[in-house]
C-alpha cells in the first residue's frame, strides 16, 4: 500500500511537471485577491504595447482622450477595438461596426459559459456577469489551466483587473504620447491591427491545417470582393463580415467533427 501511494504521487508529479499537464484538484478552490493579481500581472504587462498602439490609433481616428478611455473601459477587447477604429476610419456605419465587433466577440460568450461552471458556489448573478465581462483570451487560458476545481470571486477579480487597468492606462498613454511622435510614425500605426492579428494567427495555423485552410479562404474571399469590379464598391465593413462568414461556414460544414472520432 505504501509503495502504491508513492508510485501514485510520483506519477502525478511526472504528469504535472514532466508532461506540462496540470492535474485538477477536485476539492480545492483558487482563492485570494492577491494570488489572482500575481497570476494576472504577466498578462497585464503583455497588454501594454497593444494598448499604446490602440491609443495612437484612436487619436488618429479623431477620438478624444475621454472617448478613447471610455472605449477601452466598456469594450476591453483589443482586436475588436482595432477593428472598430479601422472601420470607423474607413467610414463604416455604426451598424456595421457593431456587427463586426459582435461577430468577433462571439467566442467570449463560449469562454464565459465554460468558465462560469467553475466559479465557486455563492457568487451572485451580478458578480458572475462582471467576471465574464472582464474575461479575455489570455485570462481565460490562465483560469482554465488552474489545477483547482473551483475559482473564487476574489481570485478571478484579481486575475482580470490588472489587465483591464493596464489596457486603459496604456490607451491613455498612447493617446498622449502621440503628440511627441513624428507624423510618419503616427500615420503608420494603422498597420498595428495587422501586426496584432498576425501575432494571433501564426501560432494557431502553424500546426493546424484546418485553421490554415479557413484562414486562406477568408483571405481569398476578401481579395475577391475587393478586386472584382462588381463587388469593388461594397462597403469594407460588410466585406469583412461577409468574408469571415463564408470562411466560418466552410469550416463548419467541411471540417465538422465526426461523432466518436477524435479530430
Amino acid at each position: 500500500m505504501f509503495f502504491d501511494t508513492c508510485r501514485s504521487k510520483l506519477y502525478n508529479r511526472y504528469c504535472s511537471f514532466g508532461m506540462g499537464i496540470k492535474l485538477m484538484d477536485e476539492t480545492s478552490t483558487a482563492r485570494g485577491f492577491f494570488n489572482g493579481i500575481k497570476a494576472g500581472t504577466p498578462i497585464a504587462i503583455g497588454y501594454l504595447p497593444s494598448a499604446l498602439a490602440l491609443g495612437i490609433l484612436a487619436r488618429n481616428a479623431g477620438l478624444t482622450a475621454w472617448e478613447s478611455i471610455f472605449m477601452s473601459a466598456i469594450v476591453f477587447a483589443g482586436a475588436s477595438q482595432f477593428v472598430a477604429l479601422n472601420l470607423y476610419i474607413l467610414g463604416a456605419s455604426a451598424a456595421e461596426i457593431v456587427t463586426a465587433v459582435g461577430v468577433l466577440n462571439l467566442r467570449m460568450a463560449m469562454m464565459s459559459s465554460a468558465l462560469s461552471k467553475r466559479f465557486a458556489p455563492g457568487i451572485g448573478a451580478l458578480k458572475k456577469s462582471w467576471l465574464c465581462f472582464e474575461i479575455t483570451d489570455e485570462s481565460f487560458s490562465v483560469a482554465a489551466m488552474r489545477p483547482e476545481k473551483r475559482l473564487s470571486f476574489e481570485f478571478e477579480a484579481g486575475l482580470n483587473l490588472p489587465g483591464h487597468f493596464t489596457w486603459i492606462f496604456g490607451t491613455l498613454l498612447g493617446y498622449i504620447g502621440t503628440a511627441i511622435l513624428p507624423s510618419t510614425v503616427q500615420d503608420s500605426m494603422g498597420i498595428a491591427i495587422y501586426a496584432l492579428f498576425i501575432g494571433l494567427l501564426i501560432p494557431s495555423v502553424r500546426n493546424d491545417g484546418k485553421a490554415l485552410t479557413v484562414t486562406a479562404i477568408a483571405m481569398a474571399a476578401s481579395a475577391y470582393i475587393k478586386w472584382v469590379p462588381c463587388f469593388a464598391s461594397m462597403n469594407r465593413g460588410i466585406a469583412i463580415i461577409l468574408s469571415a462568414g463564408i470562411a466560418a461556414l466552410f469550416g463548419a460544414v467541411v471540417f465538422r467533427p465526426v461523432r466518436g472520432k477524435k479530430s
